[in-house]
């Protein structure tokens, strides 16, 4: 498609350079539309008694679409650039990965993430692994359903497969398929931030070390299981 669009332009650029030079200026536009609603209330002070209370929240609703369309354009990138990306693959201890990456997660404070693992080498690109594990985190704390909660990642029983599950409000057997799809979101955006390309890029990364990534209807808790496979 993008060489299409070279073509037409009479352009004689690469895909890679047509994405950065379309994403770099795109990105203009929202630093701009994110910095804007700032310096308006900067100069409205001192009237802001005066105004309506509708002017602020149209001025943050400016800064929130802008951000959400700056992380839509990350992880478009992101996605678009899996086919091109080479991993080199190693042989790691799963269970020490996966407690790295607990770690270092921005775990909300009321949530509990429980590491029940045995030792597992696994010859598999390690930032790879990182990334799924650290996506599939992030979509239980967002899909949980309440504020506070459970995660447990184990590969305990799973026949070699890891396992990342959450006692939350699960998933609906008839979007166990449909929730990798591209921009699927089984809530609207003004209740759970999300670029919607999430799981997307999980499972096409797992694809690319020859892996899977699925819902399973049974997991260690009673809300959604997702299981990774090397």
């Amino acid at each position: 498609m993008l060489n299409v669009m070279a073509q037409t332009q009479g352009l004689s650029i690469s895909n890679d350079r047509f994405v950065s030079h379309f994403v770099h200026d795109l990105r203009a536009c929202l630093r701009a539309a994110d910095a804007l609603p700032d310096w308006i209330e900067e100069d409205l002070k001192g009237v802001t008694d005066k105004l309506p209370e509708s002017v602020h929240r149209h001025l943050a609703d400016i800064k929130t679409n802008a951000q959400r369309a700056d992380r839509l354009i990350n992880s478009v990138r992101e996605l678009c650039n899996l086919d091109d990306q080479i991993y080199a693959s190693e042989i790691i201890d799963l269970r020490q990965t996966v407690q790295a990456v607990v770690n270092d997660s921005a775990t909300p404070s009321d949530f509990e993430i429980k590491v029940e693992m045995v030792e597992q080498l696994c010859l598999v690109p390690p930032d790879a692994v990182q990334s799924v594990v650290r996506a599939l985190l992030d979509n239980a704390f967002k899909h949980y359903g309440t504020n506070a909660g459970t995660v447990i990642v184990t590969n305990i029983d799973t026949q070699g497969a890891l396992w990342v599950s959450d006692n939350g409000q699960g998933i609906l057997e008839r979007y166990h398929e449909s929730i990798f799809d591209p921009f699927a979101t089984l809530q609207s955006r003004d209740i759970i931030e999300g670029s919607g390309l999430g799981l997307t890029i999980a499972r096409k990364q797992v694809e690319n070390w020859g892996g899977t990534l699925k819902v399973i209807p049974e997991g260690p808790l009673k809300g959604a299981t997702l299981q990774i496979k090397f």
